[in-house]
């Protein structure tokens, strides 16, 4: 994806030579001003928020003639929309599994309780960065009289009740390594990370974490053709949009 060299190259034909350098010049300089990089660009539509955002905030001049490479993305977001696949489904049946092997075994292992988590936060909010590196202060539960909770991420709550109790197990678990017998039961740079998933040495889980714990909750089943992470993350990204 370079939407500078795209833009240049299929809306600059629209324009007069002058007038295509100066709308190129003006789109450069906007990503230069918000210092966003080439492997920052993300999507259009993530770059087209990002442009308009700092519009509104004033940290791009109004004067600055971006309307016309903005219009471009919007174009390029809608055409991509327009040729997604229907992740509906797919959504039903990751939501479904993750909820029915939440309730499967009672006293499943802290491995089992973390892929499931792993695998909830990626649904939840899928336009943050890898859950292996979150920190655990974004995952906060609230215990009501007569037993009910509530669970929220990145501040928002979970409606999802089965990803909700998914999340409140292994909040469970989280809770539990801080005390100090448990401390001696388990590792303790585990007890001591501020990360929501810490790795036994207390640091983040390996890049493919996620990628594993779908692995296992695929493992023998009939599930989607070609589920990834990446897709997963798409379809609830979709969910977002519509």
């Amino acid at each position: 994806m370079d939407p500078i060299k795209e833009f240049g190259a299929f809306e600059g034909k629209a324009y007069s030579a002058s007038t295509r350098r100066v709308y190129l010049s003006a789109a450069k300089k906007a990503l230069k001003v918000l210092g966003i990089a080439r492997d920052q660009w993300g999507s259009y539509e993530q770059l087209s928020c990002l442009l308009r955002q700092a519009l509104a905030d004033r940290t791009l001049s109004k004067t600055l003639r971006i309307d016309a490479f903005l219009s471009f993305l919007g174009r390029k977001n809608q055409a991509i929309r327009a040729e997604e696949p229907d992740y509906g489904p797919l959504r039903t049946w990751i939501f479904d599994r993750i909820e029915r092997e939440t309730k499967a075994v009672r006293e499943a292992s802290q491995y089992v309780r973390r892929d499931l988590a792993l695998l909830a936060c990626l649904c939840l909010a899928p336009g943050e960065e890898a859950p292996r590196r979150w920190p655990k202060s974004v995952l906060v539960v609230a215990r009501e009289k007569g037993g009910g909770f509530r669970v929220k991420l990145w501040g928002k709550e979970v409606e999802a009740p089965g990803l909700a109790l998914t999340l409140l197990y292994w909040h469970t678990w989280r809770e539990r390594l801080e005390r100090p017998e448990q401390s001696r039961m388990y590792r303790k740079e585990w007890a001591h990370s501020d990360l929501l998933f810490p790795a036994s040495n207390g640091g983040p889980l390996t890049k493919h974490a996620v990628r594993n714990a779908l692995l296992r909750l695929t493992a023998g089943r009939d599930g989607p053709a070609g589920l990834t992470p990446g897709v997963i993350r798409k379809a609830f990204l979709q969910l977002g949009r519509d």
